[in-house]
């Protein structure tokens, strides 16, 4: 799919043959269900553009400042005697006061014409992947009893045509497939086979989920072919397939494990293309403009994809899906070696190491780290990764700070092996000196006695009247240059990061996640602000930031939240008392995410750090407890 302003190439028209698979009424349930899902991916789009602006406080001016309305509510929050709850976002926004003035008309303003043209743009671009999905969805074919007697004649039947009772009843289709209630009124599943799936992708009410488990498991595996015959898996995709889960009363690993089968099958396929080949049948195509890797018919038993395929279970005879079938639905990336090769990188055009030796002149160090189960390498080729290592998902993970003696990819060995895990090593020492600058000022005695000094105030005080404990100000020159470098340093690595994902496509055509702390934080919000810029849509699926440097102002997270389809993720305290001293030179108005819980961008998470035993320090041992709090994957995150 194309991306943003770009133009995109349209999947050929290839009807999928379902006959026998799939009954009429499932097939037209399925379309519902998919349609009512991605209306409401278009809702929550709409909502994040259309979120209700936050009142002015009292005696403030036209120009908000962020900072201040978090010392309101911290404020509010003391004189209540309350624990700050895990989300501002679950306070209403009417219990803090707020002034009646002229300026009060501030609050009803139009969308600045910046985030009207993204938010054109943005619903431009679903749209475009929505239409091309749901005709994806029409143009399989199922053909009726009634149909197919008409098409045959009117004589004495035709050969298989059911008999006696068993064509009654409306249980099974004349093939024996077994289909659902025609029209019966759509509802949501009453109980839930995954709690936390449904909490946070709501089921959408549907005729399918009463089905046998094996019927919904199968229609889940179809949806997961068709999207993939769109020549990529985007991170829209992923997010209709969650949603499509949950709606389908399935629990989160059963599209898991689908995703590591088909991953594991398109990745053995493409690995048998060797690069003379691949260059060869790129040349060819051009020439021919016919796809040279058949699958269908009878030559895909002999094919590296059908022999793949069926390896990992799809297109067996125990699967529920004919191996004829499960071609056709994944279309033309049956057909062509290339296009299974770009799904996961492999573009002779495009070779990793010359774009990491282009960014190494940037960024010193630059690399990513493969991290599998075998341990963990630099990526340079990906050939290099075997086919049982691919997934369909990624995750980019950045590590803001590092402390003597810990590896670039010691904070993220809690993420799980259902996603392909890269770590970005970028400029060692710039990292080292200041976790080691962070190291000194938290084990100082200087810095006990200022913390004790801001926690008796409060952080937001200390910001916005620029009065610091004197211990605190005689030790900054320990750690405010390393600091000052490592912002630079980090939003130059954003920038590469985000060049990195849109246009030399390291990780194919696949969504990927970002999760980083400190400056790493800093690194995506750059990252996520390059790409809206950019309009590159549909190319980031879920987001964690921890300890984020960066603006708490609503309309850099709504520009954020355009270009990630999934879930945005703000882990933030007030007591990090550091990140707010280390924070003071810069544009302070704006707000610290770090600090504060972000308003005003609906579909934005906040997730309250309710803890710091090291201040800013802790992040780098806190990554597993917070992506297990906030349910990162939707699974448990087992603990480094």
């Amino acid at each position: 799919m194309g991306r943003g302003g770009r133009g995109a190439h349209a999947p050929l028209r290839r009807i999928a043959d379902l006959t026998g698979v799939l009954s009429a009424t499932e097939k037209s349930d399925l379309i519902i269900l998919v349609t009512a899902i991605t209306e409401k991916m278009y809702r929550d789009i709409n909502s994040l553009f259309d979120s209700p602006q936050i009142p002015p406080l009292e005696g403030e001016g036209r120009v908000r400042n962020w900072l201040a309305l978090a010392l309101r509510q911290h404020e509010i929050s003391d004189k209540e005697n309350a624990t700050p709850p895990s989300s501002f976002a679950n306070k209403p926004v009417g219990s803090i006061v707020r002034k009646h003035s002229i300026h009060q008309g501030d609050a009803d303003e139009e969308l600045p014409s910046q985030l009207q043209e993204l938010k054109k743009e943005a619903i431009a671009f679903f749209r475009k992947w929505q239409a091309s999905l749901v005709q994806r969805l029409r143009d399989m074919a199922v053909t009726t009893m009634d149909e197919e007697f008409a098409s045959r004649g009117r004589g004495r039947g035709f050969r298989g045509a059911p008999r006696g009772r068993g064509g009654r009843g409306g249980k099974a289709n004349f093939r024996g497939v077994p289909t659902v209630v025609p029209n019966a009124l759509p509802r949501p599943p009453p109980n839930h086979v995954d709690p936390t799936l449904v909490r946070l992708y709501p089921a959408i009410p549907n005729n399918l989920w009463p089905l046998p488990y094996e019927r919904r498991k199968l229609l889940l595996h179809i949806m997961l072919l068709i999207v993939l015959s769109l020549h990529d898996y985007n991170a829209n995709a992923r997010i209709l397939l969650v949603h499509l889960t949950s709606s389908l009363n399935l629990p989160i690993k059963v599209h898991n494990q689908d995703e590591m089968r088909i991953a594991k099958g398109l990745a053995a396929a493409a690995m048998e293309l060797s690069p003379e080949m691949a260059a060869a049948q790129k040349e060819e195509n051009k020439l021919s403009k016919r796809w040279k890797f058949s699958l269908g018919g009878a030559n895909m038993g002999g094919t590296g994809l059908a022999r793949a395929l069926v390896g990992v279970g799809v297109g067996s005879d125990h699967s529920g899906l004919p191996t004829s079938a499960a071609a056709a639905l994944l279309g033309i990336m049956s057909e062509n070696g290339l296009l299974m090769g770009s799904l996961f990188g492999l573009n002779p055009s495009k070779p990793v190491e010359k774009m990491v030796e282009s960014f190494v002149r940037e960024v010193q160090d630059f690399a990513f780290l493969s991290v599998t189960e075998a341990g963990e390498s630099e990526y340079m080729d990906p050939r290099q990764s075997l086919p049982e290592e691919r997934r369909l998902r990624i995750v980019i993970a950045l590590g803001g700070f590092m402390l003597e003696g810990d590896a670039v990819t010691t904070p993220f060995n809690c993420l799980d092996r259902q996603s392909e895990v890269y770590v970005v090593q970028w400029e060692l020492a710039a990292v080292s000196s200041l976790g080691n600058a962070l190291e000194t000022v938290v084990q100082s005695a200087a810095w006990t006695a200022a913390r004790q000094a801001i926690r008796k105030d409060s952080i937001f005080h200390c910001l916005l009247n620029s009065n610091w404990p004197e211990p605190l100000l005689k030790i900054s020159k320990i750690i405010d240059n390393p600091w000052s470098v490592g912002m630079v340093r980090a939003e130059k690595v954003g920038a590469i990061l985000a060049d990195a994902i849109m246009r030399h496509k390291f990780h194919g055509e696949r969504s990927v996640s970002l999760v980083g702390y400190s400056l790493a934080a800093r690194a995506i919000y750059a990252c996520l602000m390059v790409l809206a810029e950019r309009r590159q849509f549909g190319l980031v699926d879920s987001v964690v930031m921890m300890g984020a440097p960066a603006p708490s102002d609503s309309k850099v997270w709504v520009t954020m939240k355009s270009v990630v389809s999934g879930r945005l993720i703000n882990a933030y305290t007030e007591e990090d008392y550091l990140l707010g001293f280390l924070y003071r030179t810069s544009n302070t108005q704006f707000g610290i995410a770090g600090l504060q819980e972000i308003q005003g961008a609906a579909g934005v998470e906040n997730h309250r750090i309710n803890h710091l035993p090291n201040g800013h320090l802790s992040y780098q041992s806190l990554v597993a407890q917070v992506l297990q709090d906030v349910r990162w994957d939707l699974a448990p995150v087992e603990k480094a």
